[in-house]
């Protein structure tokens, strides 16, 4: 049985591939019957109208819709969102951009045990929403890694901060928080973990060269050698090299 608040709890489903929806469906009415499913939509023409008629607490969104994305449902929208739980067969970017959003999502095919955490996310909700922030992060990492931009929005107690990545000398690790060093000796310590960042600066040129530090090879001033040896960063600060990413290192390095 679920927690009081799931008994309220309706939902629609907005996918383009059916066996998708029959599977989650199913899932729902076997393992969540107190929630009330409202509908279903195969595109975002078809989602827009449906949550404008229904307001439903859950939306259960998939990424790939077609010739459009779940992200241009949720631009049509706008801030008035359910509680929204995104769905994927690729762990791609766009899930690492909305795993650094804080959003909830889930992989095709379905998992019970994630399912249930989403769920329990959702019975949460009352008490933390999620934040129109968090969309905003989203969307605006989204839209960056489609052009020539190289900024990267950063979620900080104000709101986000837009960042060029070129002036990011290092991020360091510290517990669940990252700190950013930038160039400018501003330094921002953001509630993502390292592995965040690595998912979303990866594809630029940035190294997770120790446990504890993800680099900008652009920013290296010096390469001292040792077993893994260790990085002069611009700024002047030293930084440890483990013994297996010392070949990447160097390969990085070589390419610039």
């Amino acid at each position: 049985m679920l927690p009081s608040q799931t008994r309220n709890t309706t939902a629609v489903i907005v996918d383009d591939e059916q066996h998708c929806r029959d599977a989650l469906v199913g899932l729902l009415q076997r393992q969540f019957p107190e929630i009330t499913l409202l509908g279903m939509a195969t595109n975002v023409t078809e989602g827009v109208e449906l949550l404008d008629r229904h307001r439903p607490t859950v939306l259960f969104l998939d990424v790939e819709l077609g010739q459009q994305t779940g992200f241009d449902l949720l631009e049509a929208i706008g801030p008035e969102r359910p509680h929204v739980i995104f769905t994927t067969a690729h762990e791609g970017y766009a899930v690492k951009a909305i795993r650094f959003s804080a959003l909830d999502f889930l992989l095709k095919p379905v998992d019970l045990d994630e399912l249930r955490a989403a769920m329990d996310k959702v019975n949460q909700a009352i008490q933390s929403p999620q934040h129109p922030d968090q969309f905003m992060v989203l969307m605006k990492n989204l839209m960056l890694s489609a052009s020539s931009d190289k900024r990267i929005a950063l979620p900080v107690a104000e709101g986000l901060e837009m960042i060029n990545t070129d002036d990011i000398i290092y991020c360091e690790s510290a517990s669940n928080y990252t700190v950013v060093h930038q160039k400018d000796g501003k330094r921002l310590v953001i509630s993502r973990t390292l592995k965040e960042f690595e998912d979303m600066l990866g594809v630029q040129d940035f190294i997770r060269v120790h446990h504890s530090h993800l680099i900008n090879v652009r920013h290296v001033k010096k390469y001292i050698r040792g077993e893994g040896g260790e990085v002069i960063m611009s700024d002047g600060a030293n930084v440890a090299v483990s013994r297996r990413k010392k070949q990447e290192l160097m390969d990085s390095l070589a390419r610039l």
